[in-house]
């Protein structure tokens, strides 16, 4: 087994049906192209036919296994080139036949699959309920069709400003894409400016209200009755609050009718990404919506420059970034299903880099009886289309699976961001921000910078670490040093080759901390140095705040704070710096204030700098 590849290895996290007939299905592949190489028949494997979609695609591993012998994406199918030597699928070949000698002979006990083959009362029961979400979802999003929701939908948004953003950015954006990227297209920047938009500019996001008598937070009183009027929107589920001061009470109703929501303009995830696909639709683009059974909604949009559906979160204003929940907040994943008026997609893979980890918590059906349902539920919305549009679909929901198996998964820096929409205590209590993870950090002082008594820590943007000078460790990622920040990114500028930090598009406000604590050393601090090195252009604005203690310094135009002995209170245990980023002018305001801007190629340069000394 120790010569087995990762991915036949993988084969074995299936239960033990699927296992068989994957492994079946592979050497029957396998052998019928070494039984008669010329057969372009034999050569090729359609990832719709009812075979492969009920005994590969649902099998971790299986896909893998065929592009690993050798086989390529074709225009509707997996194609194995002429030219192939057959080397790889002799290889693989045989390590089927030993895991099937080695595996398959053993009692199906001791499968490890995710959910079990044998359909008792309670999988049924999920199952029933699944599918019934699922038709009744399918249903629900042809509401983005409405001739009539959507002329009010282009009434309401800046279509023309929209265009004219789109258009004055696209050839700059492209000159920025790298030669083994595709260039983006009108539609793709479009696209970008509407998320920017409703994200600043339209949706507000709800917490919870606040009294109008008080002008305080209301608190939640639990779930309150929906009016007839609630019932007419969607809205079943309603929100009571009161006011704790005066008495006041309110009620929050959770519209689920886009139409509605282009009067609110408020909510949370449901709302946002419910409203946000309708104006997708509204402008043209093949949209769908989709949903995470973990408890969070976005939209896909198909990108015809790409060839390939984009996520698109308008809660977060982050596009393209499919991997952030998993790593930049933390979820564990289990089903997320895309809907369309065409088709609904398991779009799980698309969000994971753990397909082995989801598998195991997939324990609401059967991974054959999901492919099947879905196969079921997308023919008969399909049966009235057209063969040229069922083909065309079919096409590309098998050019989707093989990104899903075959693509090689990096993960971006934005990818391992925490949530920024809703309060902190609710992002916390989800568990969806970096504060449980690399962010909310605090610098404690290591025994060798005890005994050293000295503490230096210094970032370089360039290298996108901090280097701990006294204490020998090196910390990667600008975020995993940080106590907090809020609306801040790393901003790489390819063309002018230039690196810094500052705030998300279109945000007015950024800010960002660092705290350093020796309160259990018993040291006492003698000096401290801080090196902030930061540039404004047009009327960006950057303040530096340094609190020591109950006493608080500004920062100057040099960049540059010394406190010695005198300025510091003699019971300072730790100190906190802050950086508060805003102002600028124009449609790029958001750049116009910058920490820690240098050349990307300047490794040895390091414009942040916190030095501290004891005694």
């Amino acid at each position: 087994m120790d010569e087995m590849s990762g991915c036949v290895k993988s084969l074995l996290d299936n239960d033990e049906e699927l296992l068989q007939a994957a492994v079946d299905t592979l050497l029957k592949i396998a052998e019928n192209i070494l039984k008669d190489p010329s057969n372009e028949k034999f050569r090729s494997v359609n990832l719709s036919s009812s075979v492969v979609e009920q005994k590969l695609i649902p099998a971790i591993g299986a896909l893998e296994v065929l592009f690993l012998m050798g086989f390529e994406e074709g225009n509707d199918k997996l194609i194995l080139p002429k030219d192939d030597p057959l080397t790889n699928l002799r290889t693989y070949r045989q390590q089927l036949l030993k895991l099937k000698q080695e595996r398959l002979k053993r009692s199906p006990t001791t499968a490890k699959g995710s959910v079990s083959n044998i359909l008792t009362p309670e999988l049924q029961e999920r199952e029933l309920k699944l599918r019934s979400n699922l038709i009744n979802e399918f249903e629900r999003v042809l509401i983005y069709e409405s001739p009539a929701i959507q002329e009010k939908a282009r009434h309401i948004m800046p279509v023309q400003d929209l265009h004219e953003r789109a258009r004055s950015k696209l050839s700059a954006i492209n000159k920025e894409v790298r030669k083994d990227e595709k260039p983006m297209d009108f539609q793709d920047c479009v696209l970008v400016e509407l998320l920017a938009w409703f994200k600043n500019d339209f949706f507000k996001w709800f917490d919870s209200p606040t009294c109008q008598q008080c002008h305080c937070q209301m608190t939640a009183e639990g779930s309150k009755p929906p009016t007839e009027d609630d019932h007419a929107w969607g809205g079943s589920r309603v929100e009571g609050y009161c006011c704790k001061d005066c008495g006041t009470v309110d009620r929050f109703v959770r519209y689920n009718h886009p139409s509605k929501l282009l009067e609110t303009r408020q909510g949370r995830c449901g709302e946002w990404a419910n409203c946000f696909t309708l104006l997708c639709r509204t402008l043209g683009m093949d949209a769908r919506y989709v949903h995470d059974y973990t408890d969070h909604v976005w939209t896909e949009v198909y990108s015809q420059s790409q060839g390939r559906w984009l996520h698109a979160d308008c809660c977060e204003n982050k596009l393209d970034n499919p991997l952030m929940y998993e790593h930049g907040w933390g979820k564990k994943l289990t089903y997320i299903f895309a809907f369309s008026k065409d088709e609904v997609v398991d779009v799980t893979w698309r969000y994971t880099t753990k397909q082995n980890e989801v598998l195991k918590r997939r324990n609401d059906c059967r991974e054959t009886w999901l492919v099947s349902t879905l196969r079921d539920i997308n023919k008969q919305r399909q049966a009235a289309f057209s063969e040229a549009k069922r083909h065309f679909l079919e096409y590309r929901l098998v050019s989707e699976i093989a990104e899903f198996f075959a693509s090689n998964r990096t993960l971006k820096e934005s990818e391992n961001e925490g949530r920024c929409s809703g309060s902190l205590s609710w992002r916390l209590a989800r568990g969806e921000t970096q504060a449980m993870g690399n962010s909310s950090y605090t610098f404690q002082l290591k025994q060798e910078e005890i005994e050293k008594k000295e503490f230096m820590v210094k970032y370089s943007s360039a290298r996108d670490e901090y280097m701990r000078v006294s204490a020998g460790e090196v910390i990667k990622g600008w975020h995993a040093g940080i106590k907090s920040a809020k609306d801040i990114i790393r901003k790489h500028e390819t063309d002018w080759k230039m690196v810094y930090i500052t705030r998300r598009e279109r945000s007015s406000i950024g800010e960002i901390s660092w705290i350093v604590d020796w309160s259990n050393t018993g040291l006492k601090a003698a000096s401290i140095l801080i090196v902030f090195q930061h540039a404004t252009f047009e009327n960006g604005s950057v303040t530096w705040q340094l609190c020591t203690g109950d006493k608080c310094f500004l920062g100057n135009k040099e960049g540059v704070l010394e406190l010695t002995e005198g300025d510091l209170q003699h019971e300072t245990t730790k100190l906190e710096l802050s950086a508060h980023l805003s102002n600028g002018q124009g449609e790029n305001a958001w750049q116009q204030a910058q920490l820690f801007r240098q050349s990307d190629s300047s490794l040895d340069q390091f414009p942040f700098l916190i030095h501290i000394k004891y005694y």
